[in-house]
């Protein structure tokens, strides 16, 4: 005998009660077929004003596609985000850290509001990961982490260089080691 791969879905996708639910579903585009099919939630900290997480809305289309391709139904959505090397030596990163709690708190709020059946995060950034990890065990439904990856190196001089490398130059800078027009 097969599980209900829909053990949380149902309960907004077949009883006759929750019409309402049932019309703003079909809204969605989902389909009758659709409504007996388990619902993945694919929560993206995809934002354009970090590097780490510019891309993550692209992976989180490919993974929507592969829930699809699997005969689920795939619903992505988005938390927020805080990139440290952004706010690294300002008073932003006084909101690094509460980040990771947010993250937690928006996806754990979104899959259960919805009752989405499981979990596909994608995170990108440093507060990101456990912002996912913890809201997955919260919840405590089937869930997948696809990291979405480190930032590629630029190249200053032939040298490979990276957020890091401009927190040394600085330091450097501000040592005397370097001149301005050394600096990255």
């Amino acid at each position: 005998m097969s599980k209900k791969l829909n053990k949380y879905s149902s309960r907004i996708t077949e009883p006759k009660s929750q019409g309402a639910s049932q019309a703003m579903l079909y809204g969605t585009g989902m389909t009758e077929e659709d409504m007996l099919k388990a619902q993945v939630g694919i929560s993206s900290i995809w934002y354009e004003g970090n590097t780490c997480n510019m891309h993550l809305l692209k992976l989180a289309e490919k993974i929507k596609e592969g829930v699809i391709s699997a005969g689920l139904v795939g619903m992505r959505f988005n938390t927020i985000g805080v990139s440290d090397g952004i706010s690294m030596g300002t008073d932003g990163m006084s909101f690094s850290l509460q980040s990771r709690d947010l993250i937690a708190d928006s996806i754990e709020t979104v899959m259960s509001a919805q009752w989405y059946d499981a979990n596909i995060s994608i995170p990108g950034c440093d507060k990101n990961m456990p912002g996912c990890l913890i809201a997955m065990g919260r919840l405590n439904r089937p869930s997948l982490m696809v990291y979405g990856g480190t930032i590629k190196p630029g190249y200053h001089k032939d040298d490979k260089v990276d957020i890091i490398s401009a927190f040394q130059s600085y330091g450097q800078y501000i040592s005397g080691s370097i001149d301005d027009s050394e600096r990255l």
